[in-house]
Order: C-alpha cells, then sequence, then structure tokens
C-alpha cells in the first residue's frame, strides 16, 4: 500500500451520462438562449458529480415523492431527476413556483 495516495476526488474521473426527457427538453426549449446554457453548463457539472460531494451545485434530495428525485437549482428555475446507475435523468425543468405541484 505504500506509494500510492488515494485521492477524494477519484469519482471525477467518470462522467455519469445525462439523459433529458422529451417533457424536460421541450422545457429547456422554451428559455432564453442565456438561462438554457447556465443549465446546460449545470448539468455538465451534475455529470461529474451528481452526488454534489464538492458543494459547487446546489443539489438537493426531494422527500415525499415516490422516487428518489433530487432537484438542481439555477437560479428561479428547478431541474428535477433521478440517478439510475451511471445516468442521470432529466424529468421537468421549470419555474420553482411551478415545478413541484408535479411532484404532487
Amino acid at each position: 500500500m505504500t506509494g500510492f495516495l488515494i485521492a477524494r476526488s477519484s469519482y471525477l474521473l467518470t462522467n455519469y451520462k445525462v439523459l433529458v426527457s422529451q417533457t424536460a427538453a421541450k422545457e429547456l426549449r422554451v428559455l432564453e438562449k442565456s438561462l438554457q446554457d447556465r443549465i446546460k453548463e449545470r448539468l455538465r457539472g451534475l455529470s461529474k458529480d451528481p452526488i454534489n460531494s464538492t458543494g459547487r451545485l446546489d443539489v438537493k434530495k426531494l422527500s415525499g415523492t415516490g422516487r428518489n428525485y433530487s432537484r438542481l437549482m439555477v437560479g428561479d428555475y428547478r431541474v428535477i431527476f433521478f440517478v439510475d446507475g451511471m445516468k442521470i435523468k432529466v424529468v421537468r425543468i421549470a419555474k420553482r413556483s411551478d415545478v413541484y405541484s408535479w411532484l404532487d
């Protein structure tokens, strides 16, 4: 074991694949270009660290849902997703005031 160091951030070597549902893709397309770019950039960050172990993303597990949903906050918008193996499945992208009613 001597001579080896275990890097704390070794998980960054593997990217998760981000899959966006048709509904979420449609919701993303209607947003202004600068907001689309911000969301896409955050999704790239999410693909490297879906459990937010570095604390760089505003990710929170959602309680009281049938699935293991989490949300990624991007300004007034929320990206609702769940992790399935090595895939991040985005199901909704909407304003805060609209997105949580969908979960009920």
